[in-house]
């Protein structure tokens, strides 16, 4: 919710118990704390990762500890946050900052249809519990191609990005965010990319060879 906010210009962005006076310093100090959100996220999305944790804990709250982690983590972004108010540049034609908006809120709808494309409750660890609670085991992630997976590999990442880079005012502290969270998915991306195709095989390399990543495709590739 608050990076939802943060693009709208609503976020509570600082000041919180640390206060960095240097700019140059500050820059650094909030890409630290995406670095340290992004890390998270890509570390333990790793199947590898998730063979081993699920040695210790349960594979039915291996899901719910990840998204727990992250929400924790954005929380402690949200508030060392260093506010960064200088504005760099500002929409302030009507009709062009009413048109932006509508695509922040577009894409920000278009990323949470895509969570109910693949499976929202199973995404946030919740069709985990709920299996385990009836003795049933967690099969494998299905590759997905309906809905918007049908021309575009990663709508989640895509609505994220159309959101964020839409703001029609952006702040200093706004554009360190956008560059951090969009370097973070382009990174992302490319990691899990190599997982799918070891998880799915030919099945992917054709999928990904037809469909476009980041940047849909509504045109359909032959071959």
């Amino acid at each position: 919710m608050w990076l939802i906010a943060a693009t709208f210009g609503f976020a509570p962005f600082g000041p919180g118990p640390v206060q960095i006076v240097s700019t140059p310093v500050a820059i650094v100090f909030n890409l630290a704390l995406v670095a340290l959100f992004g890390i998270q996220h890509t570390i333990m999305a790793r199947p590898a990762f998730k063979a081993r944790w699920t040695q210790i804990v349960s594979p039915a709250i291996e899901r719910s500890i990840f998204t727990l982690l992250s929400g924790l983590l954005m929380a402690l972004m949200m508030w060392l946050w260093q506010p960064l108010s200088s504005v760099l540049w500002s929409v302030e034609t009507p009709a062009l900052r009413i048109a932006m908006i509508g695509a922040q809120a577009l894409g920000w709808t278009y990323m949470l249809s895509a969570t109910f494309a693949i499976d929202h409750f199973e995404l946030f660890g919740l069709r985990q519990v709920q299996r385990n609670l009836k003795g049933d085991d967690t099969p494998s992630p299905p590759l997905v191609k309906r809905l918007m997976y049908r021309f575009d590999r990663h709508p989640l990442m895509s609505g994220i990005l159309v959101a964020l880079w839409c703001a029609p005012t952006v702040t200093l502290g706004y554009l360190v965010l956008a560059l951090g969270l969009t370097t973070y998915i382009i990174l992302g991306v490319a990691i899990e990319e190599r997982d799918l195709v070891r998880a799915h095989g030919a099945g992917y390399v054709e999928y990904r060879s037809k469909v476009g990543s980041l940047v849909p495709s509504f045109v359909r590739k032959n071959g």
